[in-house]
């Protein structure tokens, strides 16, 4: 019976084993580049990136899940939902004065369900000579065939001009975070 048993679990696990080795690649491991959800993932990442540098709402808020939510650190403030967000957004990207570099520091895919991107990242307003460092936590979620972002989480790092957050004393505003380049870009 032992040997039976045996057996049965050989063959599962070397059919197990023949399955991993037939799923189709993502590319990673191999060097090549991405293909399928890792593609559509990457595109999306850079989309989040791209649109954010271009202060583009409307490309920015196809971005996002209804159900997004935004969490910035340096205040404890949530928006809860895409028009939420996009209400915040239109404020905050109507503002040509600002910049900010994104360079991914962290990056999961886990299959066609999640991802996750995490933004070393730098606001800037080059004429106020204002740099905060931020770190900028993406998660996202495949649906419908597409990657939308479903929480984007700012934590501010050090303030190197001693004046604090800008987008705190600026008109009422409220952190850069996720969004075009500020909101979780």
């Amino acid at each position: 019976m032992g040997a039976v048993r045996t057996t049965a679990r050989t063959l599962a696990l070397t059919g197990m084993a023949a399955g991993a080795l037939a799923l189709p690649s993502t590319g990673a491991a191999s060097g090549a580049p991405p293909t399928g959800c890792r593609a559509a993932f990457d595109r999306a990442v850079q989309a989040y990136v791209d649109t954010t540098a271009r202060h583009d709402l409307p490309g920015f808020a196809a971005l996002l899940h209804p159900d997004v939510t935004v969490v910035f650190a340096s205040d404890g403030q949530v928006l809860d939902g895409r028009r939420e967000t996009v209400d915040w957004l239109a404020g905050f990207f109507a503002d040509p004065s600002w910049t900010q570099s994104f360079t991914v520091a962290k990056r999961t895919v886990s299959g066609c369900r999640t991802g996750f991107v995490l933004f070393d990242s730098v606001y800037a307003e080059p004429a106020g000579n204002v740099r905060v460092p931020l770190l900028i936590g993406v998660s996202f979620t495949h649906q419908h065939g597409r990657w939308l972002v479903v929480q984007n989480q700012d934590s501010v790092g050090p303030d190197l001009t001693g004046a604090g957050p800008p987008w705190a004393r600026r008109r009422g505003r409220r952190g850069p975070s996720s969004g075009g380049g500020q909101l979780g870009t």
